[in-house]
């Protein structure tokens, strides 16, 4: 039997109470450290949700999904952005209802000759040249009619490379009356930086719902049971020197991966290559430590890791508090009973 990390458990319940409770003009943040698993828990959440095609509706789509990419200028372009959200509401790919999904090979299928025709139809009709207004105005009509309520886009941070000229907030703002335009939410998915995106503005603030989702971390004493229940099951997945020998390294394993479960897994896998270059069936420990990234590798996944709880961390109201009740307490008449 699979026991979900606890870290994974509560940040998906929270995802879903954030989704299910629909509010147009707000964005639910899925924040943490590459490879912690958010691309998989939001498409878990998404498929739970929106995963019968069958009951949409004929041309209408619940979801759309893309990426938030840089261009070769290395800026983020909202032009660009605009384009894309605008091809997946026209020739959807519905990467997010496929990967992971439990769907048939025959429905599946044929969904897919029906994206395909999409696909065809769309690239006839599609502007092969607009403003990005034009594009925006396009998206802020289509989605209405495509009874599309939630847009994801992952790797939000690239909207923190800017121009001189151009705040990240304005990017934020344009998205949140969009969404309040069109009955629509997002869901905005990155690492740790992306709290900057809300951090420069009160309003946004206001608006967002951010929903953390932790590494295995030694800062959580609750986290060691699942993280050795963890390495009890990739054990079974491996060709092992000893049964136990991931369970006598757990320290070790954390240390070197960050408690990042592809982390974890890609260290594994990269000690199962060198066995097998060796012509040995089995890991040992020794593969596994030869696996170990380069001290400057490891020092950047721990600042990343170390970035990210502090992130998370509430914020020390103390010196603000202080300030309130002295000056509350020099407002306050004579004698005055506050029970």
């Amino acid at each position: 039997m699979r026991i979900q990390h606890p870290g994974y458990v509560g940040p998906r319940k929270r995802l879903r109470e954030a989704l299910d409770e629909h509010r147009p003009g707000h964005m639910v943040f899925l924040i943490g450290p590459s490879g912690v698993g958010k691309t998989t828990m939001r498409h878990s959440v998404m498929q739970e949700m929106f995963g019968k095609p069958a009951y949409w509706g004929r041309g209408r789509m619940p979801a759309i999904e893309t990426y938030v990419t840089l261009p070769k200028n290395a800026y983020f372009s909202s032009r660009e952005l605009a384009k894309a959200m605008l091809n997946e509401l026209h020739a959807p790919t519905l990467d997010w209802l496929f990967r992971g999904g439990n769907f048939d090979p025959s429905t599946e299928q044929a969904i897919k000759a029906e994206l395909a025709e999409c696909a065809s139809t769309w690239n006839v009709l599609r502007p092969r040249q607009a403003t990005e207004g034009e594009y925006w105005g396009m998206i802020q009509r289509s989605l209405p009619v495509r009874g599309c309520k939630y847009v994801s886009l992952d790797q939000v941070t690239a909207l923190l490379v800017n121009h001189r000229d151009t705040s990240p907030a304005d990017h934020i703002l344009n998205l949140m009356v969009l969404a309040e335009t069109t009955g629509v939410m997002f869901i905005m998915t990155g690492v740790q930086s992306a709290s900057r995106l809300w951090a420069v503005h009160s309003e946004l603030r206001r608006r967002v719902v951010t929903v953390w989702v932790p590494p295995y971390s030694e800062r959580r004493p609750q986290d060691r049971l699942p993280f050795l229940r963890l390495l009890t099951s990739l054990s079974a997945k491996y060709s092992l020197s000893r049964k136990n020998l991931l369970l006598g390294m757990p320290s070790d394993i954390l240390a070197a991966t960050g408690g990042v479960f592809s982390e974890i897994v890609q260290l594994l896998d990269r000690a199962k290559d060198r066995a097998g270059a060796e012509d040995r069936s089995h890991m040992s420990k020794r593969d596994i430590e030869a696996c170990y990234y380069a001290d400057a590798d490891l020092k950047a996944l721990w600042r990343d890791i170390d970035s990210f709880e502090e992130s998370m961390l509430a914020g020390d109201v103390s010196k603000r508090s202080a300030l309130i009740q002295a000056r509350w307490a020099a407002a306050a008449p004579v004698g005055a009973n506050t029970e």
